[in-house]
């Protein structure tokens, strides 16, 4: 049985790992504004834009990437899956 402060926790986790996953992307110049696309798991399927190392070191991160349609230019979604 999960508890208020498990799951409390764990989205803390989440929103750290958003951030940090977010920041890579922008630092290495492959979009200027970041959107979490985290309910859209069809991008899981394909091939990850690039594998970086998770800010704890024990695990790797997949990231995946896709441009956003509409007139803004700069803007992508992204989601990923962490590998242990």
């Amino acid at each position: 049985m999960k508890t208020i402060t498990s799951i409390l926790k764990n989205r803390m986790r989440d929103e750290r790992t958003d951030k940090y996953v977010s920041d890579e992307i922008k630092k290495r110049k492959l979009a200027r504004h970041v959107v979490n696309a985290t309910d859209d798991k069809k991008m899981l399927k394909g091939k990850p834009a690039f594998i970086m190392p998770h800010h704890t070191g024990s695990t790797k991160i997949h990231v995946y990437l896709r441009k956003m349609a509409g007139p803004s230019r700069g803007v992508m979604a992204y989601n990923y899956d962490v590998k242990f």
